[in-house]
């Protein structure tokens, strides 16, 4: 009973639907006002011109200063010649200063005088042991012992001295890499901000430059570069969004009060080396918002700063030409029906009716879904949304709100007309859910309709019926679970039970059975 319950479901279903369609036309058909006649919503097609398909991910960013490198000098070495000026624009690789070589090379020299006694040291120490070893063998018992300490002492020397050696020539080898790299160069290019000679300089110059990203300094540092340009976006990516980026990228900046008003610039920087935890709302449009993850810091160089202060919040989105206005007719490629190599449009006719309207197709922009009109079409006209129900000549109109009032007011008296011809006992309803409820409000499991429309409660007869082709109910094929017919070989042995179609309609409240 189960089985023939989800049958009859699905054939009340098809039923109702093709019902209610049939009383909204003949109820249709007797209003004699035209403002009652079904309409179609068009568009403008200059309004989809510039616009853009939202979802694209916008990234919180701040406005802030450039990029800066500070590049500090040795506190162990002279400089010699600074060879920038504040103000100059360098390149990356380009020679900031000198460290005077001489003091240097004369140290290399001394270190070298000292490594060579440190040799002599050792060969005259080998030398003394060789020789007392030789008078140890000479000498009677009581005389080895004190060869043999003798011996030992000079061994221990020798070993001390070669750790000596070893450590003079990693201070020789360090020495002729300072005198080689007498140079030092500038990190980026950008301009220079400030030179402070009284710099005291730092003892580690295994890295001489200092990078921080804007902000401000507590210390002096000896050279200054700071990026072309007076501001740049600071903004943050989840590792799934950031490694989807590359430097170079063209980026779309929005103000945060008004979303027209935007700028432009490329991705100069990604720094996956300094992620930031935490749980702000740094994407606007991702569908993780609010959520605690690692964020990956990017800047971007903008192309102008016009209008922006520093400090400003504003939104980042990559930029594939969706705030370009193009030149021509680009209409979304859901409003064109393809069919037989040519391409249509409904369009609205001079005289407020839709036709079928052949278009010429351009290029395709992929980003935007959108087909270029090349001839068929212009900005000024109206088109609409190929629905299935759209037939040739029904009237348009440009307020949405039109369409949905005549479809809800036309669903009502459709299901107004069909209540009639439904008899249910004084107490019976139909719920939300399609459940059909008694008097106290319990779920009635198993009814039909008569030929009457007539509630009978029960199940439906086991009774065999006769179909136009001469077959019975017994007769039927059977399905399998996936609804597909079955062979004689692998036909269960339960069968199908036929269920009388127009026993179904529409209810107050729900759907009948």
């Amino acid at each position: 009973m189960k089985k023939k319950g989800i049958i009859i479901a699905v054939i009340c279903i098809i039923a109702a639907a093709a019902t209610v369609f049939a009383v909204m036309k003949l109820t249709k058909g007797k209003e004699d006002d035209a403002s009652d006649e079904e309409l179609v919503y068009t568009e403008l097609v200059s309004t989809f011109m510039g616009g853009e398909i939202s979802g694209e991910n916008r990234y919180m960013g701040i406005v802030e200063s450039q990029e800066v490198k500070n590049v500090d000098k040795s506190a162990d070495k002279k400089v010699k010649d600074i060879l920038v000026s504040e103000g100059d624009i360098v390149e990356e690789g380009d020679t900031l200063f000198s460290y005077d070589t001489e003091d240097m090379t004369l140290t290399l020299r001394q270190l070298e005088l000292e490594l060579t006694s440190i040799y002599n040291n050792i060969s005259n120490a080998n030398s003394e042991i060789a020789t007392l070893s030789k008078a140890r063998d000479e000498a009677d018992a009581e005389d080895k012992i004190q060869y043999n300490a003798q011996i030992q002492s000079l061994q221990a020397q020798v070993s001390q001295l070669n750790y000596d050696a070893s450590t003079k020539q990693l201070e020789i080898d360090r020495q002729k890499t300072a005198i080689e790299n007498n140079e030092v160069f500038a990190p980026m290019s950008g301009i220079i901000k400030e030179i402070n000679k009284d710099a005291q300089g730092t003892s580690d110059q295994t890295n001489p430059y200092d990078y921080y990203d804007g902000g401000t300094q507590n210390e002096k540092h000896f050279i200054t570069i700071m990026a072309i340009g007076d501001y740049r976006i600071k903004a943050t990516a989840d590792e799934m969004n950031v490694r989807s980026m590359s430097e170079g990228q063209p980026m779309i900046i929005r103000s945060r009060i008004d979303d027209s008003q935007t700028w432009t610039g490329t991705i100069s920087k990604i720094d996956l080396e300094h992620p930031e935890s935490n749980n702000n709302n740094d994407m606007y449009y991702d569908g993780s918002m609010g959520e605690t993850t690692t964020k990956y810091p990017f800047y971007v160089a903008l192309d102008s700063a016009s209008d922006l202060m520093l400090g400003q919040h504003v939104y980042v989105e990559l930029d594939y030409g969706q705030g370009e206005v193009k030149d021509g007719v680009y209409i979304y490629e859901f409003y064109i029906m393809q069919e037989n190599d040519k391409a249509y449009v409904w369009l609205e006719n001079s005289k407020g009716r839709v036709e079928k309207h052949e278009v010429t197709l351009g290029e395709y922009d992929e980003y935007n879904m959108q087909y270029e009109i090349v001839s068929g079409l212009t900005k000024d006209d109206y088109i609409a949304y190929p629905e299935d129900r759209i037939k040739e000549g029904m009237k348009a109109t440009h307020n949405y709100e039109d369409v949905m009032e005549y479809i809800d007011d036309g669903f009502e008296e459709g299901i107004d007309d069909v209540e009639m011809t439904l008899n249910l006992p004084e107490g019976y309803y139909f719920d939300e859910n399609y459940n059909l409820l008694d008097p106290d409000g319990n779920i009635v499991e198993e009814y039909y309709f008569d030929e009457n429309n007539n509630l009978v409660l029960g199940p439906y007869p086991e009774e065999e019926m006769n179909f136009d082709d001469g077959s019975t109910d017994g007769d039927v094929m059977p399905l399998d679970e996936e609804g597909m017919p079955m062979d004689e070989d692998s036909q269960d042995v339960e069968q199908p039970v036929a269920i009388p179609v127009g026993s179904t309609t529409f209810v107050e409240g729900g759907i009948a059975s």
